[in-house]
């Protein structure tokens, strides 16, 4: 990613007429696409263009007719994308590489197949994009036509797939042959995307991967937006604009919409706003914590919360506020750290390749005194009362607090170090109680996390169901045995 032109954006800085889901992270690759502009859907000749729906709708200049995915749909792509790191996806269809690029940043390893690639103009532009994003070298570029396209792919690559977006022609009976083709060449792991759903025609698409058994679901925004996925992994939760009056076109009225409670997103916006200066942690993985700290107290599973990694205490200070207005029984929040910055990495804590002493987050970084961060964030939410910060090396205070927690009903592992996360697991995996829920933020990032996480399998002899939250965070539920692919 090239961090001069992708900005990392609060929602709050986003443009009059955009708008993306609270619990996604956002990005603004704008820069990267010079003729992009705000047009008049009003203006697009196709019958099933959204134009009453008062969200920007996104064109390139020179050919203003048709439109990119909106602000809010390419989030939908990125912070799915986001959850497949490192996997293959599949791109039909990509007009000027916004949605490519959306689906790049997120780093998968992206084939995209159009067409009109092969314009020299249009390879051109979507190729200077994608380079001014920083993303190109991760995105194989073809010209052709879907479905043999993506046919002779498959055979030359001897790949599968493990995401799809499909948005090429919007004529029956491509979206279906398009479908078809998805569902052969996925992999057993796999979600698929579909935009432009208000056409009949695109959704017979999705009407076939329902039909299939893939679980089916759409997300309300300005052209429709429908996800089909199977196996384990789930798509990201959606929260339609609620400033729009949404409706369903007659041919979706009997599928159901991603769509968070008014009340849920205002909570979650309200505490995100109070813990934003006291946490690193990225939106997605925030609302994550919020929504399985939520469950274990409506739920009632018996337990405290325990944060091992607490930094500033933004986190631990959500958690405890959900606590505070949900739980039904009294509990506290153990928020566990040196508060003196991180210890020594082993050899094994490395990251792209690069060691951890080396990437700028190694030994003696994120130094964050206890008074002025973790108690200020706790006296602002005012849950001082339920957060006992405990100071000094995992190794070393975590024996000494066991029994004072005893029973553990959540778990925020976010050790980064392959000892610390082997420290945290080893100490506390055995106070978690059944059904009770983990959540690792350095699985995906820090080598030496993922390796303790899988170390520390093969010695219990399970095998946990982990579930992608971005590219980094994983959660799972204590009993249930399925290993992550």
């Amino acid at each position: 990613m090239n961090k001069e032109t992708v900005e990392f954006v609060d929602r709050e800085f986003l443009a009059d007429g955009d708008y993306v889901s609270p619990g996604f992270e956002v990005i603004k690759p704008d820069k990267c696409f010079p003729n992009m502009v705000v047009a008049d859907p009003s203006a697009c000749t196709w019958p099933y263009i959204r134009s009453t729906i008062p969200h920007n709708w996104y064109a390139d200049k020179r050919q203003p007719f048709a439109g990119f995915v909106s602000r809010d749909e390419a989030h939908i792509l990125y912070n799915t994308a986001l959850k497949f790191r490192g996997k293959r996806a599949l791109e039909i269809g990509c007009w000027y590489g916004w949605s490519a690029c959306h689906l790049a940043l997120a780093g998968v390893e992206l084939d995209v197949i159009d067409p009109r690639l092969a314009e020299a103009d249009v390879y051109e532009s979507v190729t200077d994009s994608l380079q001014s994003a920083g993303v190109l070298d991760t995105v194989n570029l073809i010209s052709g036509y879907s479905p043999e396209k993506v046919e002779e792919l498959a055979e030359k690559l001897q790949c599968k797939w493990s995401l799809f977006f499909i948005d090429g022609s919007h004529d029956a009976p491509c979206p279906l042959n398009d479908a078809i083709i998805c569902e052969q060449l996925a992999e057993t792991d796999a979600l698929i995307l579909f935009h432009d759903l208000n056409s009949p025609d695109v959704a017979q698409g999705l009407d076939y991967l329902r039909q299939k058994g893939w679980k089916t679901m759409i997300y309300q925004t300005m052209q429709i937006m429908g996800v089909a996925w199977r196996g384990n992994i789930e798509p990201v939760q959606h929260q339609p604009d609620p400033k729009v009056n949404w409706y369903l076109p007659e041919h979706l009225q009997n599928y159901s919409v991603s769509e968070l409670s008014i009340d849920v997103v205002n909570e979650f916006l309200e505490i995100l706003a109070a813990v934003r200066p006291y946490t690193l942690l990225g939106e997605i993985r925030l609302f994550s914590l919020y929504s399985l700290a939520k469950k274990i107290c409506l739920e009632d599973i018996p337990g405290n919360f325990v944060e091992c990694g607490s930094y500033k205490g933004g986190a631990a200070a959500l958690l405890a506020s959900v606590i505070k207005r949900y739980s039904l029984r009294p509990r506290r929040l153990y928020a566990c750290d040196t508060f003196e910055g991180m210890p020594e990495p082993t050899e094994v804590d490395i990251s792209n390749g690069i060691s951890a002493n080396l990437t700028g987050f190694g030994v003696g970084t994120l130094k964050a005194p206890i008074r002025e961060n973790i108690q200020s964030i706790c006296q602002l939410l005012k849950v001082q009362d339920i957060v006992v910060p405990v100071k000094g090396l995992f190794a070393q205070t975590l024996p000494q607090y066991k029994s004072e927690i005893g029973n553990i009903a959540f778990l925020h592992a976010d050790g980064d170090w392959y000892e610390s996360t082997m420290d945290i697991f080893n100490t506390l995996y055995d106070s978690i109680v059944p059904n009770g829920m983990i959540q690792v933020d350095d699985y995906g990032h820090w080598d030496g996390c993922k390796k303790a996480l899988h170390d520390f399998e093969r010695l219990r002899g399970e095998q946990f169901n982990l579930r992608r939250i971005d590219y980094t965070g994983v959660w799972f539920q204590k009993g249930e045995k399925q290993l992550l692919n």
